[in-house]
């Protein structure tokens, strides 16, 4: 008798283990092949690693550096483009979501056919903003002040609830808008102009051919244009993303005894040839990881820069592609909300959250650069900086009479 009930409590311990082993698989399956990876960092969180302390003490330090900082003679803040103020799961049907940027209140809502829209935010009758509180009705918004409502096609006043007669200026301005690769754009032009292109859309994301897994976010406090122009700067790939992605973001750590592992990069970037196309950018890059001279992790990124705030790479390794979508959207002068969104066949699901992981250690070490740099308008480049300059070049069409200065800017907000 005692033998057997020996015998019973070993196999409900080794029961009890398999069970627990079981339901650990099953965690780490939903955590990392199911559930998409969200990767979100506030402006406090990256780029700050080196100040000490923490809560309000280590905020405090963090507002006196940026006050601080000198920031440079950057270019005007706001380019013109397309810029990214939501992503489509964001807004869903009959809601409505308040955003700043390029010194402008936007509200983005979605009518209840499916069509996402762009007003300004404030009611012109007594300036209420109707992304706090405002219901949709059919394809208009309502304003919680007074019930006005406006079409978000045209942004005229459909209706006053106290009134038979609506004054034919009764109108809100709409924005130009466009939703593509799950992403909400918005035209902005400091000029009032039309848009002559527009971003790709990408069939594998609009068809659903790869699936959605994960996304990161950061807010960088740096100029809108310094954020894509790394990809022309070839030679600090190997400089700060050549140390293992194992040891994180901080670069002030001394790693010099795996030295034998690390990431290798080769670059290039250009200006597209195509008269038609002068608002696209193209480089490619290479990448393998070496251990004592051996080669591991190859991949190709195919780059498409399309306008100033908007990035598409298509990863290419031995298994299959990916994509990945970046888009970058000024919500304050000198401040970045930068978003990357990434895509993957159904078998690279797991490989596309260990990109994610990976690519957004990556951008934290960028982020402790961009947050304690200042922007040289001359910089003193080698030849082999030549991309920097042509880049910069490029970059400069975004800019025209009366696009804001950061003093401009800054006293508008200010104000």
């Amino acid at each position: 008798m005692e033998i057997w009930k020996e015998w019973t409590q070993v196999l409900i311990t080794l029961l009890t283990y398999k069970v627990a082993l079981i339901c650990l698989v099953l965690y780490l399956v939903v955590k990392y092949l199911v559930i998409p990876l969200d990767w979100t960092k506030e402006l406090d969180e990256s780029g700050y690693g080196y100040v000490g302390g923490s809560g309000f003490r280590r905020l405090s330090q963090i507002k006196r550096i940026r006050r601080a900082r000198k920031i440079g003679d950057v270019p005007p803040v706001y380019p013109n483009g397309w810029f990214a103020l939501a992503e489509s799961h964001q807004v869903p049907k009959g809601k409505t979501l308040h955003v700043s940027a390029m010194g402008e209140d936007f509200v983005v809502f979605r009518g209840l056919e499916g069509e996402c829209f762009v007003l300004d935010a404030h009611c012109p009758h007594l300036g209420a903003n109707m992304a706090v509180g405002g219901r949709i009705i059919d394809n208009c918004i309502e304003c919680p002040f007074h019930g006005w409502q406006f079409d978000g096609r045209d942004g005229k006043c459909r209706k006053i609830p106290y009134s038979d007669k609506i004054p034919k200026f009764a109108e809100v301005r709409r924005h130009r808008s466009l939703e593509v690769n799950d992403l909400i754009f918005v035209w902005y032009h400091a000029e009032g102009e039309e848009p002559t292109w527009f971003p790709d859309d990408i069939p594998e994301i609009t068809q659903r051919k790869y699936i959605y897994r994960g996304r990161n976010e950061f807010k960088i406090n740096a100029h809108v244009q310094e954020i894509p122009e790394n990809g022309s700067d070839l030679w600090h790939f190997n400089a700060l993303h050549g140390t293992t992605v194992i040891f994180g973001s901080n670069m002030a750590a001394d790693n010099s005894r795996w030295n034998f592992l690390r990431h290798i990069w080769d670059s290039c970037w250009e200006p597209s040839t195509d008269p038609d196309s002068k608002h696209l950018g193209v480089s490619r890059l290479h990448h393998h990881v070496e251990v004592f001279g051996m080669k591991f992790g190859i991949l190709d990124i195919d780059i498409k820069q399309i306008g100033p705030g908007y990035v598409e790479m298509k990863f290419t390794c031995p298994l299959g592609q990916m994509f990945v979508t970046q888009t970058v959207t000024p919500v304050e002068p000198m401040v970045q909300k930068v978003v990357h969104r990434v895509y993957a066949p159904l078998p690279l699901a797991l490989y596309g959250t260990f990109i994610i992981i990976g690519e957004s250690i990556m951008v934290e070490r960028d982020i402790m650069i961009w947050n304690n740099k200042t922007y040289l308008d001359k910089p003193l480049l080698v030849k082999e900086d030549k991309t920097l300059a042509k880049y910069r070049r490029w970059f400069s069409q975004f800019y025209t009479e009366h696009s804001p200065t950061y003093a401009q800017a800054k006293k508008s907000l200010e104000w």
